[in-house]
């Protein structure tokens, strides 16, 4: 595979989705009802743009101008019907389950892309197979796998031959259900960041921000830095197609793995947090302990918090659609990935000790400064496990070599 598309390029279009969706909520409304769409509107941008750089020679797919009607007919029906499955049993579950009835914009996220699906769905597969070609990914579809996992199980059983469930035996339709579950976990927490950080955002710049309030501000720009977070990653987990070029080509199989990343999501985090107080939480718990009381040192603290998070949200956002926990996609080695291994851990560490540093009651309070060091240290395991995982491919070997250091230029 060629390299990925520039870092710069994700940015962009991300900034540009977010832009068109704020002025267009808070010019005709509608949010809660249409909160969805700049989740659609950013995978169109991704296929655009990886359809252009298939045109100009930078991509395994093709155009399949040899293909005749009635096999890719049959082939995107069967497509067609297992992701309908696939995507009803979702919903059904998310509508059925108590702990996920808080997560209600998730739910209306999944039952609009069920509708959706059912009448654009066949259309997508037919244009898929005949401009996104590919034996290589015909090979590993993951709709396929489900059909082949299926079948195998039930010839066995049905044959009685004792290894009914062999076929799962074989790594990568292992990783074809680890892959769809660890989608189905983390879309419901993604997809209602989108709508919670966009409503802040329109809420913050009401009444031109308070009177243009330095402080409404920052907090309206935090709110839609937060929100392109949010935006590409639930795109990158709820769409994986040929158009963005992001299927899984690998998740990672080890319990400590999954265990690391999972104690930072919910509800596990729930006894993360319990076991190790998180050192931020200290704005809420004391924010009578800041050690500025002079309104310009609060806003030289803000100013510098949002600098930070804009670098966060760079090096997330410049990952594109393999922004993804556990998986590889597509490895991003320009940009901030070009200088070191790790600049989102990084970004994100240093947030959070500025957001700690500045309040006097953190650092009268050994439990929150061992806890915020146990949350740092969680999010360096993760580092590790995550290139554990990754250094399994030569792509990411030779890139350890280009980008020698994790975490500081020249010295880690």
């Amino acid at each position: 595979m060629n390299s990925n598309i520039s870092p710069h390029i994700y940015v962009l279009m991300t900034v540009l989705v977010t832009a068109l969706s704020y002025f267009g909520f808070k010019a005709f409304g509608e949010l809660d009802q249409w909160f969805f769409l700049p989740i659609f509107g950013l995978a169109v941008f991704w296929g655009a743009a990886n359809f252009i750089r298939q045109w100009r020679g930078l991509s395994d797919f093709y155009i399949d101008t040899n293909i005749r009607m009635l096999p890719l007919l049959q082939r995107a029906v069967v497509r067609y019907v297992v992701w309908m499955v696939v995507l009803f049993i979702g919903l059904k579950f998310l509508q059925s389950h108590s702990f996920y009835q808080r997560y209600d914009k998730s739910i209306q996220f999944l039952d609009v892309l069920l509708d959706f699906y059912l009448v654009a769905g066949l259309p997508y597969f037919l244009l898929t197979l005949k401009f996104k070609a590919s034996r290589v990914e015909d090979f590993y579809d993951p709709a396929v796998r489900f059909i082949h996992i299926i079948k195998q199980i039930s010839l066995g059983l049905w044959r009685r031959n004792g290894r009914p469930f062999a076929v799962l035996s074989k790594p990568y339709n292992r990783k074809v259900l680890l892959n769809l579950v660890m989608r189905a976990y983390f879309i419901p927490f993604m997809v209602v960041q989108v709508y919670a950080n966009m409503n802040n955002a329109i809420r913050f710049s009401v009444d031109d921000f308070q009177g243009y309030n330095l402080m409404a501000i920052l907090l309206w720009l935090s709110s839609l830095l937060w929100f392109m977070d949010a935006l590409c990653a639930s795109a990158g987990y709820s769409i994986e197609s040929r158009w963005a070029e992001n299927r899984s080509r690998s998740i990672d199989m080890t319990v400590a793995g999954w265990l690391v990343c999972m104690a930072c999501y919910e509800p596990f985090n729930q006894v993360t947090g319990t076991l190790f107080p998180f050192g931020p939480l200290i704005a809420n718990v004391a924010p009578q302990s800041f050690a500025f009381v002079d309104q310009p040192a609060i806003y030289i603290f803000k100013v510098v918090e949002i600098v930070l998070l804009l670098a966060l949200i760079y090096s997330d956002l410049s990952l594109g659609p393999s922004g993804v926990n556990i998986t590889l996609k597509r490895l991003q080695t320009r940009g901030p990935y070009g200088i070191i291994r790790h600049p989102g851990t990084v970004c994100k560490l240093s947030l959070w000790w500025l957001q700690t540093a500045f309040y006097a009651q953190f650092w009268m309070s050994p439990q929150l400064i061992i806890g915020h060091l146990a949350w740092n240290a969680l999010y360096v395991m993760r580092a590790l496990t995550e290139e554990r995982h990754l250094r399994q491919h030569a792509q990411y070997r030779e890139y350890m070599k280009r980008v020698k250091y994790r975490f500081i230029p020249g010295l880690i």
